[in-house]
């Protein structure tokens, strides 16, 4: 007696962290740098180095690379960029996770100030979200067919979703921006900012299409005149080689701007008007493949007593996988005590956090925010360069047919567009489009047939039974269930009685002994 089984790649989650841990540090400003008069803007970005599994803990390495823009203590309007890091080195406890499983990590800059001390010395303080990820890929087996024609057995037909492939990818981008008619030539970058705006993927045979669309600013001094700035859309499109991808996949994809280095360089005629964009985007790429097939849930033999082993076995079945989109907006007002007025939008940068989510019947309820930092030029000679901040809440409804409370979801949101219009001297209002991409799967359980154990029956027992009997059916009996307890067949069954279907609560049956 042979059984036969199926592999199934299943991702199970050992388990999930959410921490939080707080990076600060003085820093002294550099002797090459000017004296600081005040903070203009600054921005941060978290790189992580190493990630470790150890028993019951994770360590994470890494460092926060930040940036600060600021006016110089001098009589002209000087703004000058310095930057650093902090380095970072944390244990997260995570109870139930081993050597060798699969670790995810996401760190989110929840909070991140820089706040200047005196003029030649700055404080950095960053609170910073860490979810982590515990994952392992198991083989689990599920038996589909029983090779011995003594056996009678029957099946399940079942709908799982497995994993089918794994990875992560870079993709590097480079490419030039050109200067429009009328802006001045480039002197020294001063502050830029890179953003993924946009991204598509297409699932091709062996290969993963990747394109989309970079937003950049970059604020520049110049020799011929005032500050300059220009925003610029960066279209980019790449391919990843993915053994075993097809179109019939279902895709689950991540791109994130890890980092992005611009400089200048001249153009054909010796003059400062190119901008060199280096950018690296990660791709984390999950791909999963639905199946539907039949399993043996039960057996028996007339010619030995069957001893079916069994365990519980989790596994996941897609509900679905789609894209939201939430659109916001609100007026956000400046905070200057003085009399001086916005006169012109440079740009705008928005993150968007996620606060809350709730299952509930139909659906998930997210609750959160979109955070959007605006750098203008105002009306105060002096000091003409101005940053406002401001966070816009936002809820959204995810329809999701079928969900339960053990439903197992992952949901990422991005910033589509933003879109900044001055409403007032003192005012500005903000639009975007938010998207929410989820994926939610829903936990199954069942027990499966991991062996057949087989010894002899007690032939007294089975002589002493009539070799024709009537049975009237009760509630929850089947054909099976009485060909089994009868040790017959469900085609004798079928024949002897004429059967078009499976039997009814109080229908008589004659039920003929095959043993």
């Amino acid at each position: 007696m042979s059984l036969i089984k199926k592999n199934i790649h299943m991702n199970n989650i050992r388990g999930k962290i959410v921490s939080q841990i707080t990076l600060d540090d003085d820093i002294n400003v550099p002797d090459r740098l000017p004296d600081i008069s005040n903070k203009i803007t600054e921005k941060g970005n978290i790189i992580v180095d190493m990630v470790k599994a150890t028993q019951n803990k994770i360590s994470v390495k890494g460092k926060l690379q930040f940036k600060m823009m600021y006016k110089a203590a001098s009589s002209d309007v000087q703004i000058h960029k310095l930057d650093g890091m902090i380095n970072f080195d944390e244990v997260i406890n995570m109870d139930g996770i081993e050597d060798g499983d699969t670790i995810s990590v996401d760190l989110v800059i929840d909070d991140l100030s820089v706040s200047v001390i005196n003029s030649r010395k700055f404080s950095v303080k960053a609170v910073v979200t860490v979810v982590a990820l515990a994952e392992n890929i198991s083989d689990e087996e599920f038996a589909v067919e029983i090779d011995d024609d003594s056996i009678e057995y029957i099946k399940d037909s079942i709908e799982l979703t497995q994993i089918a492939i794994k990875k992560k990818d870079l993709l590097r981008i480079r490419e030039e921006i050109n200067l429009i008619a009328g802006k001045l030539n480039i002197n020294e970058i001063i502050w830029s900012s890179a953003n993924l705006s946009s991204s598509n993927v297409k699932l091709m045979e062996d290969r993963i299409a990747v394109n989309g669309e970079i937003s950049v600013f970059v604020l520049y001094s110049s020799e011929e005149g005032p500050l300059q700035w220009t925003n610029a859309t960066v279209p980019f499109n790449g391919v990843i080689e993915v053994p075993g991808c097809s179109e019939d996949l279902i895709p689950n994809i991540e791109l994130k701007l890890m980092s992005s280095e611009i400089e200048a360089k001249p153009d054909y005629d010796g003059e400062q008007r190119v901008l060199s964009m280096d950018g690296i985007v990660t791709v984390d790429i999950k791909l999963y493949e639905e199946q539907q097939f039949d399993i043996v849930r039960d057996a028996y033999s007339r010619k030995k007593d069957l001893q079916l082993n069994t365990k519980e076995t989790d596994y996941e079945n897609l509900l679905m996988k789609n894209v939201t989109k939430c659109k916001v907006s609100e007026k956000i007002t400046t905070d200057n005590i003085d009399d001086t007025h916005i006169l012109q939008i440079c740009s705008c940068d928005g993150d968007v956090k996620v606060d809350e989510t709730i299952i509930t019947e139909d659906g998930i309820d997210v609750e959160g925010v979109l955070d959007v930092s605006i750098l203008y030029i105002c009306s105060d000679d002096a000091n003409p360069l101005c940053c406002m901040r401001g966070s816009i809440p936002f809820s959204q409804k995810i329809e999701v047919n079928g969900i339960k409370d053990n439903s197992v979801y992952g949901i990422r949101a991005v910033p589509e567009q933003i879109s900044t219009n001055m409403s007032g001297t003192d005012e500005i209002e903000v639009k975007a489009s938010l998207m929410l991409d989820c994926i939610v799967f829903d936990k199954l359980k069942r027990a499966v047939i991991t062996d057949i154990e087989e010894s002899d029956y007690d032939m007294e027992k089975i002589s002493n039974m009539p070799g024709i009997v009537g049975y009237v059916c009760k509630d929850g009996d089947t054909l099976w269930s009485i060909a089994k307890m009868f040790y017959t067949t469900v085609d004798c069954l079928t024949e002897v009685n004429d059967l078009k279907g499976d039997v009814e609560p109080g229908q008589m049956i004659v039920v003929v002994k095959k043993m």
